[in-house]
């Protein structure tokens, strides 16, 4: 299952296939008329190109000799240039169909992956044109001369040549700006980098393997080319960790599996005071979690990049409205807890209280803790607070929260086995205590 965001529109799969299909089908119609319009004027630009690319002074090294194969390459070139011409709007209508099921991360990072694809594709096309061809075939020539070879060069074979480098470098180009990118925008972290590197050169190992069929040595040469230059040139970029990565410790349940807490605080409004607290498990502040998209789409990049299975939101002033994103934090295989669903600022009459319940709220966790652990750290926090007053409340309704306390209060929810510990204990110390 996939996110459902809000600007994602939770229609059929087969509305997203007609509504690409009517985008693919414009764009089909409006490349096979540009692409026409360039053939008017193909011949004066093949004739350009061919004399960039022939060695030898006045054209005089370079003939045709498949009049067959040039008509092919015409038509390939007229389509090259259509699609050339047509990049922006493709880019724009790629775009549109995308956004809605995009985190705001990934949009910025398909702009800039779009906008520098293009950049490069075309940068490539001129200089391998211009400057790395011609530099080839002279070189190439130059041998030719030494040994006392007579010239002679087929275009097209010069044409299709030229090509086939220009493919290979653009699709090693992709994979270089897909991979930097994606850590520039923070889609890449510990968690998913293989998966990144896999879906990466398992596609442009596809497309040389297609586009090279039958030539074998060439087809591991350029894979292992290709393989080489993309990791090279990306290993100083992406080895950092993500700007999203979190500490926090794997605690292990009873039944063996690891867990990873996050305690997130939605502000509402008022001041972060947490900025210098002792934190144990992860912490993120948000300024409106409850409200804000952007911070929403924030929290579930935190939830995927760090693998969290425990969410506990605390601090929001309309918890309510957190229902809605409950959805997609199931389906990033995490569960969010309402276990602080009645702790804010606002229940509390100063912010030390407010801190010092934070302590006490931590400590009174059962789960993956279990009873004897709960107890134990309710103690020590206690211990702390001499001249605090607990209040006992049963965790069976984290929604419930007592009127009118005072400042000294301190509210312990927590299970009966834990409860009648706590009563033994402060019986025991002579210590004043309130069940509710």
């Amino acid at each position: 299952m996939s996110l459902q965001l809000e600007k994602d529109a939770n229609v059929s799969l087969q509305t997203h296939i007609d509504e690409f299909s009517s985008r693919f089908s414009i764009l089909i119609v409006f490349w096979l008329l540009i692409s026409l319009i360039w053939m008017f004027k193909v011949d004066l630009i093949l004739e350009y190109i061919v004399s960039i690319l022939d060695p030898c002074d006045n054209n005089s090294c370079s003939n045709l000799y498949n009049p067959a194969k040039w008509s092919e390459v015409r038509w390939l070139t007229g389509a090259l240039l259509g699609f050339v011409t047509l990049l922006p709007i493709i880019a724009s209508q790629f775009y549109k169909f995308s956004r809605p099921g995009l985190m705001k991360n990934e949009a910025k990072g398909l702009i800039f992956w779009l906008f520098f694809c293009i950049i490069g594709f075309i940068t490539n096309i001129i200089a391998t044109i211009v400057f790395i061809m011609p530099g080839l075939f002279g070189l190439g020539h130059q041998i030719q001369i030494e040994l006392g070879f007579e010239a002679k060069y087929d275009i097209v074979a010069m044409l299709s040549m030229s090509i086939g480098v220009i493919w290979v470098e653009v699709l090693i180009i992709m994979g270089i700006l897909t991979l930097m990118i994606a850590n520039y925008t923070d889609n890449i972290s510990d968690r998913n980098l293989g998966w990144w590197k896999i879906r990466v050169h398992g596609i442009i190992s596809m497309l040389i393997i297609l586009s090279f069929y039958g030539q074998v040595s060439l087809t591991l040469f350029l894979l292992l080319l290709s393989y080489l230059s993309i990791e090279i040139i990306t290993f100083t970029w992406i080895k950092n960790p993500s700007k999203l990565q979190l500490d926090s410790p794997i605690i292990f349940d009873q039944y063996g599996a690891g867990r990873k807490f996050l305690f997130a605080q939605c502000e509402c409004g008022n001041k972060d005071i947490f900025e210098n607290y002792p934190f144990n498990n992860a912490y993120y502040s948000f300024n409106n979690l409850c409200e804000n998209i952007n911070e929403q789409e924030t929290l579930y990049q935190l939830i995927n990049t760090n693998s969290f299975t425990d969410l506990i939101v605390f601090g929001c002033q309309k918890y309510e409205k957190l229902n809605k994103i409950e959805p997609n934090i199931f389906i990033s295989k995490c569960n969010l807890r309402n276990d602080f669903s009645t702790h804010k600022i606002s229940n509390y009459t100063n912010s030390q209280q407010f801190l010092s319940n934070t302590d006490l709220r931590i400590a009174s966790l059962i789960d993956p803790w279990n009873d004897d652990q709960s107890f134990q750290k309710i103690i020590e926090k206690l211990e702390k607070h001499v001249n605090c007053k607990p209040i006992i409340l049963s965790n069976n309704d984290f929604f419930q929260f007592p009127d009118n306390i005072e400042s000294n209060d301190l509210i312990i929810y927590t299970s009966d086995i834990v409860k009648k510990k706590l009563i033994k204990e402060f019986d025991k110390m002579n210590k004043t205590y309130t069940i509710r």
